[in-house]
């Protein structure tokens, strides 16, 4: 009975805040944006007040799970006016109670204190934040879709570090461990915070700044290990990021998208798993550049070859950097030969696409069997088809030889025949998506483009899904891929 009157308790909390917010809206000129920033921080309290009251964990899942759904449909009727944002498709405020529903989930009776640095750095990093931001935020810059400002980019981590050595600090002792990994996870908070796209920020930033403190704290002995291996994948990520973009095959979130998944590798999965990504990185980055003038046509319409975005760089590595860290907390070999043809894929994708651009005969599409033009999503060519497996061979042959001869599990090759198979479906999979479900749009000519907007107007759509874009096709492509290795071994 003390847990139910608990969570009711921590429901009329919410709807206070809510109340306030509603009556600021009303009956004042404060704006818009500071409302909506109010009840963000204001509702992130609940963790803290559900965590004094509270000690069964399926009380604390049930206001999370509730506002899920009222959230959805406040968004949907602009119910609570408090919460209207201007970006109607972001869906920011229910993306919101969803990661207080995991946190719950996840750390309730592991650590609770862990689960509140995720929740409460979003709640003030955020909020304070985009208000700094507005008030003073002169010096602004563009980070893909994302506007941001200097003063409130160092708001964000300042408060992430505040909130962390607080919470750390009761977690164990205060101590120069306890500033630098706050530090670390503030560093992580603001750059997610940073990168992150359509209000989805909501998400990652409490989720993986909780996991990442409690992964780091949970090093014990293992700590001062661990973090020469951060800081060594952060400055080889880093130094390898940095020429490429002065290469031109990284734009400046291509790099920090470089950093996060090269450092976390090295750190999950040592020499072998950045050996496999570097392979992929500097074939690709090569072929990309290979004969560029004759691609020019493509890279205009289509959102292949040239420079890569962060979103490009998680589109073909992040499903890789899953397998490398449940590796990291299981040590099972299955998700080693899942991280291999994670690249196998991305790099016969890259393959496929950066050489078969440059056959001589116009491809087939798979959707209509007709001959379209080069670079067209959906369509296969000889020469694109022949280098994909390559492509594929490339990573898997590496990957199989790193194993067979630095470690004590030995394999026929068959595993071999496996891994290049695995990883070459995906460049099938990635042309059948293409044709069938990718947002395909029409140029001012006429003509098919992958390219959603022209002077910040959306074009009109051809054929597929608005949501499915080209980097959504590769991440589905590489991680049904994956699953094949779980059907084949």
């Amino acid at each position: 009975m003390n847990d139910f009157f608990g969570m009711i308790i921590s429901f009329v909390f919410v709807f206070m805040i809510l109340i306030v917010a509603e009556i600021l809206n009303r009956y004042t000129n404060i704006s818009e944006e500071f409302n909506r920033k109010f009840v963000h921080i204001g509702v992130s309290n609940w963790w803290i007040i559900s965590m004094m009251i509270i000690d069964n964990k399926f009380y604390a899942l049930i206001p999370p799970f509730i506002f899920m759904i009222l959230n959805y449909i406040s968004y949907k009727k602009s119910i609570f006016k408090s919460m209207k944002r201007d970006e109607k498709e972001s869906l920011g405020i229910v993306y919101f109670p969803i990661s207080l529903f995991i946190l719950v989930f996840i750390f309730w009776n592991l650590n609770i204190y862990i689960g509140a640095i995720g929740i409460l750095i979003m709640g003030y990093g955020d909020g304070l934040a985009a208000l700094f931001g507005i008030k003073f935020g002169l010096n602004t810059f563009h980070i893909g879709s994302n506007k941001k400002s200097f003063i409130g980019t160092f708001t964000m981590f300042m408060a992430s570090f505040i909130v962390s050595i607080i919470f750390l600090s009761i977690v164990q002792s205060f101590g120069t461990s306890t500033i630098f990994i706050s530090f670390i996870i503030a560093i992580v908070a603001t750059i997610l915070e940073l990168i992150t796209p359509f209000g989805l920020d909501n998400i990652t930033v409490p989720i993986f700044s909780s996991i990442l403190a409690y992964f780091l704290i949970s090093m014990n002995n293992d700590f001062y290990f661990y973090i020469n291996r951060i800081l060594i994948g952060f400055i080889f990520s880093g130094s390898i990021g940095f020429l490429a973009y002065k290469k031109r095959s990284l734009t400046i979130s291509g790099v920090i998208g470089a950093i996060i998944l090269g450092t976390t590798i090295f750190v999950t999965t040592g020499f072998f798993g950045a050996s496999i990504m570097i392979l992929f990185f500097i074939s690709s980055s090569f072929l990309s550049h290979f004969k560029k003038k004759d691609k020019t046509l493509v890279a205009t319409q289509f959102d292949k070859t040239g420079d890569r975005d962060i979103f490009q760089v998680f589109a073909n590595g992040g499903v890789g950097l899953i397998y490398s860290i449940l590796y990291f907390f299981t040590k099972e070999i299955i998700f080693i030969y899942m991280f291999i043809v994670a690249f196998a894929a991305a790099n016969a994708d890259t393959w496929s696409t950066e050489l078969g651009i440059l056959d001589k005969n116009k491809p087939i599409s798979l959707r209509n069997f007709k001959k379209v033009s080069k670079g067209t999503s959906g369509a296969v060519s000889v020469l694109g088809t022949v280098s994909g497996l390559l492509g594929a061979f490339l990573i898997a042959i590496y990957g199989y030889s790193y194993i067979y001869l630095f470690s004590d599990i030995k394999h026929n090759i068959l595993l071999l025949f496996i891994l290049t198979i695995s990883g070459f479906l995906g460049t099938i999979i990635d042309s059948l998506l293409g044709a069938s479900i990718q947002a395909i749009y029409l140029d001012e000519y006429g003509n098919e483009t992958e390219k959603k907007f022209i002077d910040k107007n959306i074009r009109k759509l051809a054929r597929g899904f608005k949501f499915i874009n080209n980097d959504f096709i590769n991440i589905t492509s590489i991680l049904l891929a994956t699953l094949f290795v779980l059907v084949l071994i």
